[in-house]
């Protein structure tokens, strides 16, 4: 058991069937360890040997090795795991993003070019992170009216590492072009690069699991499950309100 081993031998007990109709919000296994002291849970995970999973009686959660069962509870669990959604492994996400800023045609036009790396590492010995779209949604703010956003570009990557694998991806870079002087009625505008949203996605289309290092986008999904999958799916050029939702509002283009 990790760290709560000797804790959760502790609280092992006999739950009456009330408490676990008042504390349990979907289906329940009633478990017995190696020494047969019963146990009611909510299965959450089960990844390699570890079973997390909460107590019925006060909702505390615990991760102890499966072995910690006896056999025929083992056999509940692993029954009861197949139904649950993939539960990725413990990985380490690093987005590299260059920016690099040439003059335009004129003094206050700057052209940004940006180029991504993504890299990953499946840090589990024994759970592959599996097969996964991922995808980066870029966006941009426009320096004439800073309330309004764009997607500055929309791309996809492959997701999946065996144990302990890396990998890394180069994405398509792009340019983007504001108004570097934003000065007075001159101001032209444009987008310069805001951040990015990294979603993984299965084979249902549904996201499991986001990052991002821009504070503004994240507060806006942190909870925002909704925003979340509609951020997944903007494609290029799309307009946005600084609620990162789209609007009709036409984008601003600058004349070249």
């Amino acid at each position: 058991m990790k760290g709560s081993q000797s804790k959760c031998g502790i609280y092992f007990a006999i739950l009456s069937l009330f408490a676990s109709l008042a504390m349990q919000a979907g289906p329940i296994l009633a478990v017995k360890d190696t020494k047969g002291r019963a146990l009611e849970i909510e299965l959450i995970s089960v990844v390699g040997q570890d079973v997390r999973f909460k107590r019925v009686d006060n909702a505390k959660e615990f991760t102890v090795p499966l072995a910690q069962f006896d056999e025929a509870s083992q056999g509940k669990i692993k029954e009861q795991a197949a139904t649950l959604p993939a539960v990725l492994p413990p990985f380490d996400i690093d987005v590299v993003i260059g920016k690099r800023h040439d003059e335009g045609n004129s003094y206050y036009l700057v052209d940004q070019k940006i180029s991504t790396t993504v890299m990953l590492k499946n840090k589990s010995n024994d759970v592959a992170l599996p097969p996964l779209k991922g995808r980066i949604v870029f966006v941009g703010r426009d320096q004439r009216t800073e309330d309004d956003f764009i997607v500055l570009s929309t791309q996809e990557f492959k997701v999946g590492l065996k144990p302990t694998e890396k990998s890394e991806s180069l994405l398509e870079p792009f340019v983007t072009t504001y108004d570097g002087d934003q000065k007075g009625a001159y101001n032209v505008g444009g987008y310069q690069y805001f951040g990015y949203l990294i979603v993984f996605l299965n084979d249902k289309n549904e996201v499991v699991y986001d990052y991002t290092t821009s504070g503004p986008i994240r507060k806006l999904v942190s909870g925002n499950r909704k925003l979340l999958n509609v951020m997944a799916n903007y494609s290029k050029d799309a307009t946005l309100n600084d609620k990162m939702e789209i609007h009709n509002k036409p984008a601003r283009s600058i004349t070249r």
